[in-house]
């Protein structure tokens, strides 16, 4: 009887033990899937605020581009651009735009469409790419320029042939034209470097790799 008795008690003990690791195991894979979970959305929660900052210095550079702030707009460019484009000469091409006396920008918006996911190569370097809309709005001062319907016609046709009917209006009576256009924005920045921004387009892209590295011209 008292066999039966140990044995009984015996069992029940190991019984316990066993459910009880049994509790202690689930509990500790539950204590490490928390864990990894909150890993993980700490990983989200950081890539969503660069997200969010890489937009928010996007538009920082966009609005320089609005208000032709020649030294903002330099200072926020991708460096490498004025080993091969003399500075000088892109200050120049700047200013243009603003002492004009043919032409004059009446208005210059813009609208981040889309930022891809931030490319961290293994040199520290950051790397994304956004897409956007600009819509401008450009007055013919000169009286001399486009100054008949014949000449403005001529003008929309040319036009609407590189960006397309739907994106160009043109008023003949007040000699404007205000186009829209879907534009690409490449976003780099080194180690221990702010962002700096390069639009791209078919004439940076001849020039693309004499300033871009590798790993970037790749994913390009």
């Amino acid at each position: 009887m008292k066999k039966l008795t140990y044995l009984t008690l015996t069992t029940t003990l190991l019984l316990f033990t066993a459910c009880n690791s049994e509790k202690t195991l689930k509990k500790d894979e539950n204590l490490s899937n928390e864990v990894n979970q909150t890993i993980t959305e700490n990983v989200i929660v950081t890539e969503v605020v660069t997200q969010t900052y890489l937009e928010s210095v996007a538009n920082q550079y966009l609005n320089e581009l609005k208000i032709f702030n020649t030294d903002a707009i330099i200072e926020m460019t991708y460096p490498t651009l004025f080993n091969v484009i003399n500075p000088t000469h892109f200050r120049d091409y700047i200013s243009v735009m603003t002492t004009s006396k043919d032409i004059m920008v009446e208005s210059y918006d813009t609208s981040i469409q889309h930022i891809d996911e931030i490319t961290t190569f293994s040199n520290g370097t950051q790397f994304s790419q956004a897409e956007y809309t600009s819509t401008a709005k450009i007055l013919f001062i000169n009286p001399n320029l486009y100054n008949t319907e014949k000449s403005m016609n001529y003008l929309y046709d040319v036009l609407i042939h590189k960006y397309g009917r739907e994106n160009i209006n043109i008023n003949v009576s007040e000699r404007s034209v205000q186009i829209t256009k879907a534009e690409k924005l490449l976003m780099i920045k080194e180690q221990n470097q702010e962002w700096k921004f390069l639009g791209d387009n078919k004439e940076y892209r001849r020039l693309y790799p004499q300033i871009l590295p590798p790993e970037i011209l790749n994913l390009i």
